[in-house]
């Protein structure tokens, strides 16, 4: 009795293909009663070809194999899968190091070869201009040279009288060169200048530049002999053997200003060489470097022989070799550890206001 009471439940449900159950009315027991809307089969009937119903709770094979492919990933598989990535992601940023040190090193040698072109570009320019046969080499040394850099360039416009002790000079307002400050042509307290004295206008032989030493504030209220505008100040002259005579500075000649101006090496705060930049009344100021050491910087003189000399009133040239380094340690191939890197280069440069007769 309690078996037939369990297949007439089941009966009461779909079977998973959704058809009615088939109920073995062979198989019930005494008191077995027939249920209205419950087809009665036995199990006997079966239809030919038809497969046999699954038990219930099992799955077909397209269940199953929907089933089987919705499962997760094993525990090796993701192991495996972290393995590679990080394989793939150490490669990367190992690539990602080398291009930055590579860019960081090519940086850093593009900034030593600029100091070095800005050496180049600026001591020749300096010592070129010098004339040492008239002092323009105030002192020497193989790491420093202290000079009359020359600054600006002015015309006189009016004939000036000489044979006083004191001599003005006017020149005009423009054109002016070299002159930062365009309310005076000339500083008294830092500035010296030259004058072109010509002499005999007929001989080239006596022409020569006099040293002038500035004695009053350049005025610029002056007129020129045209009636331009002008500078005027007074100086006093050293014409050495040459005669101070009216008309040996002529109408026109050049005046050329000066500043003492020292070029050598020195230590900066930083603790780093440099070469460094002096006029007559500031404190040295760094201009190429940082320099590989305290002989980053060498000056050789030589007289008109090319033989290295020590007496600066025969210097015809003038050699510059500068040693550059690295602001930073950079990391070079082969190399266990990062070094500073380190480029020179080597000019000379002759005195072109030497005389030459």
């Amino acid at each position: 009795m309690r078996d037939a009471a369990q297949r007439v439940r089941n009966a009461e449900a779909w079977d998973d293909d959704g058809r009615l159950p088939v109920v073995d009315v062979h198989r019930s027991g005494p008191g077995h009663r027939h249920r209205p809307g419950v087809t009665e089969r036995s199990a006997d009937s079966q239809v030919p070809g038809r497969p046999e119903s699954l038990a219930r709770g099992a799955l077909r094979d397209g269940a199953l194999m929907s089933r089987l492919s919705a499962r997760g990933f094993t525990v090796v598989e993701l192991m495996v899968a972290l393995l590679i990535a990080s394989i793939a992601l150490t490669a990367i940023v190992q690539a990602f190091a080398t291009h930055q040190r590579t860019f960081s090193a090519q940086a850093q040698r593009i900034g030593v070869q600029q100091n070095l072109r800005t050496g180049l570009a600026v001591l020749p320019a300096e010592l070129r201009a010098l004339n040492a046969r008239e002092g323009d080499i105030l002192k020497m040394s193989a790491s420093s040279i202290t000079i009359r850099a020359l600054r600006q360039l002015a015309i006189l416009c009016q004939v000036p009288a000489l044979g006083g002790a004191s001599v003005t000079l006017t020149v005009r307002q423009r054109p002016i060169y070299g002159v930062a400050d365009t309310t005076k042509v000339f500083d008294n307290t830092k500035d010296g200048i030259y004058v072109l004295y010509e002499g005999d206008e007929s001989l080239r032989s006596d022409d020569a530049w006099v040293l002038g030493k500035i004695t009053s504030a350049p005025l610029n209220t002056a007129k020129c002999s045209d009636g331009k505008a002008a500078y005027s100040f007074t100086t006093t002259l050293t014409f050495g053997a040459k005669p101070a005579v009216t008309g040996a500075i002529a109408s026109g000649a050049p005046v050329r200003g000066y500043r003492q101006t020292t070029y050598g090496v020195f230590q900066h705060t930083d603790g780093r060489w440099y070469v460094g930049l002096k006029d007559s009344s500031a404190a040295m100021t760094p201009l190429i470097g940082p320099l590989a050491g305290s002989n980053g910087l060498t000056f050789t003189y030589y007289d008109g022989n090319n033989v290295v000399t020590t007496d600066s009133s025969k210097v015809a040239r003038i050699g510059i070799s500068l040693v550059n380094q690295t602001t930073t340690l950079v990391r070079q191939a082969n190399m266990a550890s990062p070094a500073y890197r380190i480029d020179s280069i080597s000019t000379h440069t002759t005195l072109r206001n030497n005389p030459r007769w």
